[in-house]
């Protein structure tokens, strides 16, 4: 099945840090704050995760790539994405659980800090390892240990394969200790809710898990259809990422897939949560669909809800009993320029305090020319009005610019390392097969397909002058748990210019949510972001760099709530075209910063100081001879603290860094680097010092690879004041 036969992956950790995992519902915004601020650099692991708005069980991922798809503030704990991040994706079933239908997206991010309050000395280990026996059974281990705690991590899995389409997979895990740094926010990280831990941290808890898959073809060639199922038991107190039971949790559900003709099909889902002394729902729907013929569509479908919550103290806004809506869809496809569809559900039975949930709509698609398309949806009912506007230009045929991820099935369950298709049902994916310079990349091996599907800015295909995108969201999200709303309005506009001296794209977000408290009081947090960036070669020696970003939110809990962060970057690059020994390098840096109330710093503590810096810095190389080259660079910074939110009192704090450089070219294809550095903090009355050491290896005309050592603590960034820069470094430089 072109899966490796053995594969070992293994870690280990060195003290000082622990690690972090905060998940944020999607916003259709692009700026989030994390739980902590000052995470180690390069710590951080990002991911899309769609998961099923029933069983909470995690449909598709898709990981980011640094720079590429976001960008992040390790100081500030805030991270950029290069593009919003819709809070629902489709789910492909009939009836509206809520206004606006589908699955939660969540922004997953894993991150290494250092706590502060203790002295951590203990080295963290752990590994996967499978193996096939054969081509139908593999076994595979799993663990992780803190070697001077008991906290650990242990996980054992068989899976028997007939096919892509036909298994059976077995999971069991223990865990020991408790995750005590893993956050959740439903507002983009401006508020946060902490995991509850047992009582006794040392707990030991056990987890099991069956997944069966059943592809009617395997067993007669002229059947068709699918059947999956979960069966799934986490003991009180087990804790694993992404896994957190406090209670004894029991999950079970499944799908069925049903090709009856060649007109018409069936699909079946179900799940059941039931927590211990908590929350116990079931949800079962079954929609029918008939190709009427090739234009027009015909489905039915039907929904069963139950919620009951046995918890001792019920959150004020939570909603019990039952529910049973019936609804109907028609759609119509031109299969020319345009696509269009109406709906309409009703709730035949409710009990307990649950909301009728009626509603119409009608959405659709339309080419308005060979490179413009607009898209949308607009619904209303009893739940409140949904409304999903979006765009899509092309400008030539090599770029597209979209406004939603691209986001790809990443499931491991049926015992394949890859996707089982890039389009599944459970979520939605729009795409190019030349979406960029780069296109699409896919590997294929059997049957099952998998790949990675990287979708850019225009700003990489050069012969593209003009971009532009829009996109509105309206709808009322529904916390699965608590039953809590949050009435959500999203309206974003984008543009891009560029000829080949000129680049200029440019970005407005905003975002107003009106958030249902544990008292069933209402919240609103209004956000604003603008995104600029700026490039422009005014001669083949010169070129000028600029960026600017800005963000303010306000809450009408008060102003001790708002956040807000400013960020402006104006560079200039010199390297004169007859006389290339010479490169300099000036640069400015206006940054302000106003941490959200939600967020804490390593310490643990509230992130209530507000921070604005001004940083000036000049690097100059120059190439002596082919094989010696000396450089200098300097830097100030004027820092500005204030530890007041409400009536801010700011007081400076400036900084110089001196840097002498050294690079020697020996030998064929061997470099190396000799900087000693010196950091002065007047009003601090502290000076530093110290020398870094490197040598690099170069592949080619264009990569070299390099490794050394800093025995100074602090860094040449003078953003960087975690004075935790000592050590050995890994360095990869790329040249165009």
């Amino acid at each position: 099945f072109g899966e490796k036969r053995f594969m070992v992956d293994g870690f280990a950790a060195e003290p000082g840090t622990v690690a972090g995992r905060d998940e944020l519902r999607g916003t259709d915004g692009s700026l989030y704050w994390l739980r902590r601020q000052d995470i180690l650099q390069g710590s951080e692991r990002v991911r899309v995760e769609i998961r099923d708005k029933d069983s909470g069980i995690v449909l598709a991922v898709k990981n980011l790539t640094p720079v590429q798809d976001y960008d992040i503030d390790y100081l500030q704990g805030r991270l950029l994405l290069s593009q919003p991040l819709e809070s629902t994706a489709s789910d492909d079933l009939l009836v509206h659980k809520d206004s606006t239908g589908g699955n939660p997206v969540f922004l997953v991010v894993r991150y290494e800090f250092t706590p502060g309050f203790e002295d951590l000395d203990a080295k963290t280990f752990g590994g996967r390892a499978h193996y096939w026996l054969g081509d139908h059974v593999k076994v595979g281990v799993t663990g992780s240990k803190d070697a001077d705690s008991d906290e650990s991590l242990a996980g054992a899995d068989l899976t028997l394969r007939k096919s892509s389409a036909t298994w059976i997979k077995l999971e069991t895990g223990r865990s020991e200790g408790s995750d005590l740094f893993a956050s959740d926010s439903q507002d983009g990280g401006y508020q946060y809710s902490t995991y509850q831990t047992p009582a006794d941290s040392a707990t030991a808890a056990m987890a099991y898990r069956v997944d069966v898959s059943v592809g009617l073809q395997d067993f007669n060639k002229n059947w068709r259809g699918r059947f999956t199922l979960y069966n799934q038991l986490l003991e009180a107190g087990y804790r694993a990422p992404g896994q957190f039971a406090d209670r004894e949790t029991f999950q079970v559900g499944g799908t069925a897939d049903l090709p009856l003709t060649e007109r018409l099909g069936l699909h079946l889902k179900a799940d059941q949560r039931s927590v211990d002394n908590g929350l116990k729902t079931l949800a079962a729907e079954l929609d029918a669909s008939y190709r009427l013929d090739e234009h027009w569509t015909l489905s039915l479908g039907a929904r069963r809800d139950s919620r009951e919550d046995h918890s001792p103290l019920v959150p004020l806004t939570q909603e019990t009993g039952d529910r049973t809506d019936l609804a109907g869809k028609v759609s119509y496809d031109t299969k020319a320029r345009w696509n269009g569809y109406v709906f309409g559900q009703t709730s035949v039975e409710t009990t307990g305090n649950r909301e009728a949930n009626n509603r119409i709509g009608a959405g659709g698609g339309y080419r308005v020319s060979e490179r413009f398309k607009v898209n949308g949806e607009a619904s209303g009912g009893d739940l409140g009005l949904a409304c999903r506007i979006g765009s899509e230009y092309l400008y030539s045929d090599r770029t597209t610019l979209y406004l939603t991820y691209a986001l790809e099935n990443d499931r491991t369950d049926n015992g394949v390392q890859a996707n089982k298709g890039t389009m599944t049902s459970g979520f939605r994916t729009r795409y190019s097969d030349s979406v960029s310079v780069y296109g699409e990349e896919r590997y294929t091996h059997g049957d099952v397909p998998t790949g990675l599907l990287h979708t850019y800015g225009v700003d990489l295909a050069p012969a593209d002058r003009l971009t532009l995108g829009a996109k509105v969201d309206l709808g009322t999200l529904q916390n699965n748990l608590t039953a809590a709303k949050t009435e959500r309005t999203a309206v974003g506009v984008n543009a891009g210019y560029g000829f080949d001296k000129l680049k200029l794209t440019s970005a407005a977000e905003f975002r107003m949510d009106d958030a249902e408290q544990p008292n069933t009081a209402t919240a609103r947090l209004t956000t604003w972001l603008l995104k600029n960036n700026l490039k422009y070669q005014v001669t083949p020696s010169w070129r000028i760099i600029g960026k600017f970003n800005y963000s303010q939110s306000t809450s009408s809990q008060g102003e001790f709530d708002d956040g807000s962060y400013t960020e402006a970057v104006a560079g200039s690059a010199y390297r004169p075209v007859n006389n290339d020994r010479l490169n300099a390098l000036f640069k400015y840096t206006y940054f302000h910063n106003r941490p959200p109330a939600g967020q804490i710093t390593g310490l643990g503590t509230t992130a209530g100081v507000l921070q604005r810096s001004h940083i000036l810095s000049v690097d100059v190389m120059y190439d002596l001879t082919s094989w010696l080259t000396l450089g200098g660079k300097y830097a100030y910074r004027l820092g500005q603290v204030s530890m007041d939110r409400v009536d801010p009192e700011y007081f400076d704090s400036s900084a110089h860094l001196y840097v002498v450089r050294t690079d020697w070219h020996f030998l064929q294809q061997w470099d190396a680097l000799l900087e000693g550095r010196l950091l002065d903090l007047p009003d601090a009355h502290d000076r530093r010092a110290g020398l870094l050491l490197g040598i690099y290896r170069q592949l080619g005309n264009h990569v070299k690879v390099g490794a050394g050592y800093n025995f100074s603590d602090f860094s040449d960034d003078l953003t960087d004041m975690s004075y935790r820069n000592q050590g050995l470094f890994v360095n990869i430089v790329g040249t165009i």
